[in-house]
């Protein structure tokens, strides 16, 4: 008798929980394609052939409140996880994000002058300074979007984000984030606002220094603005910014290569950019990235100051959409890669095919 008791109640507890769960949705998009790259540096050239098969799944649900919980993954080609977050979408509160490869706020400021393909440094073959636009808050950082509100027939909308402990490591379920030598604590601000055929942003993320840390002098900053305007089947931008590294040491010789996220000064870079759409399937665009390393007086052990060194790249694209399937491709020229006064011009053209499902 106990044991009936014990069954039967066991399964009161399950019906009661699974009636409490939240109906939901599931879905799985993906894009597939093919792509044939070439690089040109100096005299010599290197082809290549690729794929992309990516696949996104997802799964959300309301809850009686009416507010949407998410959670979703995406997958590449070469079997391995791209990115995946949770939100909760609270309605006129706005959502809120944590996730693994997400880009943080700084991904919705990271080169967003209009394109008809791809972000300039795509084609680059090496690390920029807009590309690491709010860089190290991409994982384990609590994000949080405002809905878009109307001023003066504006639509604004302020972003923030908050991370414990600025590693760039994610953080799984009931996890604890991984120690950043440099770093501890990091804070970003953003805000968006377009109507009238004006889009415009700002955005400002702070690293805090580790107090137990050598390698840093400081706390390291990146700010970045950007203003676009669309008349018709033109659009035309412009987007600056810069960050200080906040790394201590020599000035980085102006004849070798440097690294973004190790060099000492500070990097500052300006983009400009127009697109047009030539018909209702073809869209082309220009842009123009120029990236400057300023070494910021420093000099290198018994030297005397270093020189800046301008990295510019040019990039024409062209895309072509029919239904599903897009034809799309670059041509990236790139002077003083890797900021170094002494590399050769990097070339780089690519024609793809994507499918999207």
């Amino acid at each position: 008798m106990n044991k009936l008791k014990k069954i039967g109640l066991t399964a009161l507890g399950t019906s009661l929980v699974a009636s409490s769960a939240i109906a939901a949705d599931a879905s799985l998009t993906g894009n597939t394609g093919y792509t044939w790259s070439s690089e040109e540096v100096g005299t010599s050239t290197t082809d290549g052939i690729g794929y992309e098969a990516d696949f996104n799944m997802s799964v959300s649900g309301e809850m009686d409140n009416g507010w949407t919980a998410t959670g979703s993954l995406l997958l590449t080609e070469s079997a391995t996880l791209s990115s995946s977050w949770t939100s909760l979408t609270m309605g006129s509160l706005g959502t809120v994000i944590v996730g693994n490869g997400y880009g943080g706020v700084g991904q919705a400021f990271d080169d967003v002058t209009p394109k008809a393909y791809e972000e300039n440094h795509d084609g680059m073959k090496t690390s920029t300074a807009i590309d690491n636009v709010g860089a190290n808050m991409g994982n384990g950082s609590l994000m949080y979007f405002g809905p878009t509100v109307d001023l003066g027939g504006f639509g604004v909308q302020v972003m923030a984000g908050y991370a414990p402990e600025a590693s760039n490591t994610a953080v799984g379920d009931g996890g604890v984030s991984g120690q950043s030598n440099l770093w501890s604590s990091g804070q970003e601000l953003g805000l968006k606002v377009s109507g009238m055929g004006i889009t415009a942003g700002a955005y400002a993320n702070e690293l805090t220094k580790d107090s137990a840390d050598s390698e840093t002098d400081g706390d390291a900053m990146t700010s970045t603005w950007h203003v676009s305007y669309n008349a018709g089947p033109v659009s035309v931008g412009y987007q600056t910014g810069g960050s200080d590294t906040g790394v201590t040491g020599a000035a980085e010789l102006a004849t070798a290569a440097k690294a973004y996220t190790t060099a000492t000064g500070n990097f500052e870079f300006e983009k400009i950019s127009i697109a047009a759409n030539v018909s209702d399937n073809m869209s082309i665009s220009w842009g123009e990235l120029t990236e400057t390393y300023d070494s910021q007086g420093t000099s290198v052990s018994g030297g005397v100051g270093q020189a800046d060194v301008e990295m510019k790249s040019t990039s024409i694209q062209f895309a072509y959409s029919m239904g599903s399937m897009k034809i799309s491709g670059y041509m990236t020229d790139t002077d003083n890669p890797g900021w170094d006064s002494n590399a050769k011009s990097d070339e780089v053209t690519e024609l793809a095919v994507g499918f999207s499902f």
